[in-house]
């Protein structure tokens, strides 16, 4: 039960950080486009901008946290799967885990991408896909088991 509490939660934040997101994106976009007016900069006010960062760094966190503790081929999560479980609900966990993560990168890399080419017209998004780049580096070293350069 406390897991699938947590899994719920942690959809529900993906949800939001997903949406906030897109709304970020339209919003430059709209700015951007002559004409537009279904979004306009004011309209992603500060608490939104607040919501985006606290929450893209649980989301990411997360993610960090789950690859760390994966073997390196390894399904993320893998490894919470408890002995005798069906073999339907190891998949479902595979399926949730890994539309997790690719939500995670597709909405990481949009904020990345979209504040790179404006990165004026929404600050927040622009630092939040910055952020991103960094924490998506950081999840790779950890799920790849990978070290910085030492010295030799």
């Amino acid at each position: 039960m406390r897991a699938s509490a947590g899994g719920v939660i942690a959809i529900v934040l993906l949800g939001i950080y997903a949406y906030l997101i897109y709304v970020g994106c339209a919003t430059v976009t709209c700015v951007n486009t002559v004409n537009c007016s279904t979004f306009t900069v004011s309209a992603f006010n500060d608490v939104m901008a607040q919501a985006l960062s606290v929450i893209g760094g649980l989301v990411s966190a997360f993610i960090i946290a789950v690859l760390a503790v994966t073997k390196t081929g390894d399904a993320p999560v893998g490894s919470a799967i408890a002995q005798g479980v069906s073999d339907r609900a190891k998949n479902l966990l595979k399926w949730v885990s890994g539309a997790y993560i690719l939500v995670w990168l597709v909405a990481g890399l949009s904020a990345f991408m979209v504040g790179m080419f404006h990165p004026s017209t929404l600050p927040a998004l622009t630092n939040v896909g910055q952020s991103w780049l960094g924490l998506a580096v950081a999840a790779a070293y950890a799920y790849f088991g990978l070290s910085p350069a030492e010295s030799r």
